[in-house]
């Protein structure tokens, strides 16, 4: 059985926690900030596109919100995104939709392992 794609890397976190400054906020926090700020406009706009079948804009959501999620780590939600960035390469409707609904759980799951990192920091 393959294994599962864990929802954060524990060695990014690790590298990113790596590069604190005494002194300055944890470089996690505040990444996952931006992160929690940005990635719900990307996701409402991601399935706004799907909706309308603009591929190349659900393309460049998705790839925006790719990038986001594994510069903090986020494996899984990343995964999915490269997932979703091909089917809309491919114009695969069908597949898009059906993803649709796991991008904001598979967002949701990174969101509160990200809480329970900052928590622990």
């Amino acid at each position: 059985m393959a294994e599962a794609t864990p929802i954060l890397d524990s060695e990014t976190i690790e590298k990113l926690r790596s590069l604190n400054q005494p002194g300055k906020k944890d470089l996690v926090e505040e990444l996952a900030e931006l992160f929690f700020k940005d990635s719900p406009a990307l996701i409402e706009r991601t399935q706004s596109e799907i909706q309308q079948q603009s591929f190349e804009e659900v393309y460049k959501a998705v790839h925006r919100l790719k990038g986001s999620a594994l510069y903090l780590g986020g494996s899984e939600l990343g995964g999915l995104c490269q997932k979703m960035m091909a089917a809309a390469k491919e114009e695969d409707l069908g597949s898009l939709q059906s993803m649709g609904p796991e991008l904001q759980a598979a967002y949701q799951r990174l969101k509160t392992a990200l809480e329970g990192e900052i928590g622990h920091s």
